[in-house]
């Protein structure tokens, strides 16, 4: 067997050893179980896959006809329906509790298997990156839970398999892309990588994907409308910076409330943020150095690539995230890592380099933050304060990142390149 092969088998290997340690640790001693997640910054429930079992017990009392959106009796927690109507319906799922950890394990074993599709290593730095991304803190919280985003994650896995085939495969590929957003609503933003597309092919499939969404939106509006209240707040978004900066500020000085210009402080941060994060775009979206090692990436590299900046970035400026739906980082890392294998220009690895660095700290950021917890007095929570300014800096500048790769992306689809040339056929044409 070839090197690169056995790097291969790697990751998804270790996370099979993984998962037999885990499943030893809960069945014999559990104590050590719950203290080595909690360690590295994973919260976790009195049993694992809780995630995955409140999709069943939500389906069991909506077919007893209780409105799960205002209250749910049936799951342990009792959270309100916050998911897409579409699970509601999905009624061949288990529902009973015995189904919670086949079900769970099945989803871990499912989800290493996809990784084969994704992280190839071909050396020994590069196992390392890809080891530190799939085992961190967001993917094992994520794993943990069963949660869902794990099913996103490998629909998403099969899209760009398909997508880089015959049309044919495109179109399933965007078609699984749109289930995976009716089932999910994020995933959505992946189907712009139709940008790739013939202008007839792209607008085709532009409109048929319009039609379904509106017409979901039309039939389940009710029920999406009551969604609204249920989700979750917090985890990594654009908004954490401006705004809860200021916030923990005026815990600290509560006269600061009293400054006029105080509430107006977060707009402002807000909007100082979007501009730095606009030209960083620009900068990199004309290095040409950046733009030809994305122009090498093989096709499948490419499209997973975008498909992560799409999803990882769409979610930092719609809203919160809960950290599990970090796991789309691995997209990015696995994209990242082989542009750094093509760039030909030190200072073009050079900014790859730190990419990584940056995905890895925020994949492990539960580590630290857990960490910082145990610090105690004025030194800890100053400690704890600086760590959360690191993190957020660092978030934004990712972000910034990711739009880079997006914009890059959109000026070299087959869409851009159509528009340009009309374009400059219309002109030629108003000077005769």
């Amino acid at each position: 067997m070839r090197k690169k092969e056995i790097l291969r088998c790697v990751v998804p290997a270790l996370g099979l050893v993984l998962l037999a340690i885990f499943a030893a640790l809960y069945a014999a001693y559990p104590r050590a179980y719950y203290q080595s997640l909690i360690a590295i910054g994973v919260p976790v429930f009195k049993y694992p896959f809780v995630d995955w079992e409140y999709i069943g017990t939500s389906i069991k009392c909506w077919k007893e006809g209780i409105n799960v959106y205002i209250t749910n009796p049936c799951d342990v927690l009792g959270h309100p329906e916050m998911y897409s109507p579409l699970w509601l319906r999905l009624v061949f799922v288990p529902t009973g509790r015995a189904w919670t950890m086949p079900i769970g394990i099945g989803l871990i074993l499912a989800f290493l298997l996809s990784l084969f599709w994704v992280v190839k290593p071909t050396s020994l730095r590069e196992l390392i990156l890809f080891t530190l991304t799939c085992t961190s803190t967001m993917v094992v919280f994520a794993l943990e839970r069963g949660n869902v985003d794990l099913i996103m994650f490998m629909m998403l896995v099969v899209a760009g398999v398909l997508g880089t085939g015959p049309l044919a495969n495109r179109i399933l590929a965007y078609a699984l892309m749109l289930l995976a957003g009716l089932l999910k609503f994020y995933p959505l933003i992946a189907l712009s990588t139709a940008l790739r597309e013939r202008p007839r092919t792209f607008f085709a499939i532009a409109a048929t994907t319009g039609l379904v969404v509106v017409g979901f939106i039309y039939r389940l509006r009710e029920e999406l409308a009551a969604i609204s209240a249920n989700i979750p707040r917090g985890g990594f978004g654009a908004r954490n910076l401006p705004f809860d900066g200021p916030g923990f500020a005026l815990q600290v000085f509560p006269r600061l409330g009293q400054v006029a210009w105080f509430t107006a402080l977060p707009y402002a941060i807000m909007a100082v943020l979007l501009v730095v994060t606009a030209v960083q775009v620009f900068y990199l979206a004309r290095d040409r150095n950046f733009a030809s090692a994305f122009g090498k990436l093989p096709e499948r590299d490419a499209l997973f690539l975008v498909i992560g900046a799409a999803v990882i970035g769409g979610c930092f400026f719609a809203g919160q995230s809960i950290g599990y739906r970090g796991v789309h980082l691995i997209f990015v890392v696995a994209g990242l890592i082989a542009m750094r294998r093509v760039a030909d220009d030190a200072a073009t690895r050079a900014t790859l380099r730190w990419a990584l660095m940056i995905i890895v700290f925020l994949m492990w950021e539960g580590l630290v933050r857990e960490a910082l917890l145990k610090l105690r007095g004025p030194e800890g929570l100053a400690l704890s304060a600086l760590f959360w300014l690191i993190r957020e800096v660092l978030w934004w500048r990712l972000a910034a990142l990711l739009l880079g790769v997006l914009a890059i992306f959109g000026v070299n689809s087959e869409l851009f390149i159509a528009l340009r040339q009309w374009r400059g056929t219309a002109q030629i044409q108003s000077h005769r």
